[in-house]
């Protein structure tokens, strides 16, 4: 096989690889109960030592409420998201100090790298913040249609919630569980609830505290408002998927166009040139 014939058939299989990795990765990813682990560097970053004064600049923003909407708990302390703002600005500093010692006007990018480093973290958390609140979208209507079920029945509404969050379980469940013992503890309903969509940040679950805190309040059935509020997230969410679906299908047809049929065509002319290079030196051969 001749060298021109094995860059066609090299470049081709990395384009079919490319346009299959591709139409992998607009496909939607399959819902997980338990969240991703935090990212080794985001870790190490809160390890690494840091002075006073720029742990004190790494306060802000808030990073108490930055680690509750990722649901970090006790896994990552606010304490160590501002180490890790800290850890992560000074590592980008020294890479870009590095760059300036092999070529001074890289110097420029040490301010950069600071900067960088310092935002990397809450990145991350926002990140694992925004896949948590669509795990939630996901697992609030099954929740709601089980809690509207056990309410009309007769159960009281603490013990439902208690039922339904154990049998959906995921991050829904944990977090109706942790609502649950702060009401156990003394902590006022509303407070609980409100809390409970603070944590969270999705649009959605706030609105089922508001429907739950007008129910009590009002006296409203209860069971009618939880099946309305779930038929309503069904709806919002085949909605997105359709969109989702709409805005991913000129994508793949970018990527086949662009990426798998140029390397189709190129297996089809490497298997030409290996042909005629076969029949040329035949011909030469014999002649």
């Amino acid at each position: 096989m001749t060298p021109p014939a094995l860059a066609l058939w090299g470049l081709a299989v990395a384009s079919l690889a490319l346009g299959l990795r591709a139409r992998r990765a607009g496909r939607p990813a399959a819902s997980t109960a338990r969240p991703a682990p935090l990212p080794a560097w985001l870790r190490l970053a809160a390890r690494l030592p840091a002075p006073a004064p720029l742990r004190r600049l790494a306060v802000r923003p808030d990073p108490a409420a930055a680690v509750a909407s990722a649901g970090l708990g006790d896994a990552f302390s606010p304490d160590a998201l501002v180490r890790a703002r800290a850890g992560a600005g000074l590592a980008g500093l020294a890479a870009g100090l590095a760059a300036g010692a092999l070529a001074p006007a890289l110097l420029l990018l040490a301010p950069l790298g600071l900067a960088a480093g310092a935002i990397l973290p809450d990145r991350a958390l926002r990140a694992r913040a925004r896949r948590r609140r669509a795990q939630v979208v996901r697992e609030l209507p099954d929740l709601l249609d089980l809690l509207g079920i056990t309410v009309e029945a007769g159960m009281p509404l603490d013990a439902a919630l208690h039922l339904a969050g154990e049998r959906i379980g995921g991050i829904i469940g944990a977090e109706v569980g942790r609502t649950l013992r702060d009401l156990a503890l003394g902590t006022p309903r509303r407070t609980a609830y409100r809390d409970l969509a603070a944590r969270v940040g999705a649009p959605e679950l706030a609105e089922v505290v508001g429907a739950l805190l007008q129910a009590e309040e009002l006296g409203a059935p209860l069971a009618a408002a939880l099946s309305g509020q779930g038929a309503t997230l069904r709806a919002a969410r085949r909605q997105a998927a359709r969109d989702r679906a709409a805005r991913a299908a000129p994508r793949i047809q970018l990527v086949v166009a662009l990426v798998m049929v140029p390397g189709a065509l190129l297996l089809v002319l490497g298997v030409m040139l290996i042909e005629l290079a076969r029949q040329v030196g035949a011909v030469a051969g014999g002649g």
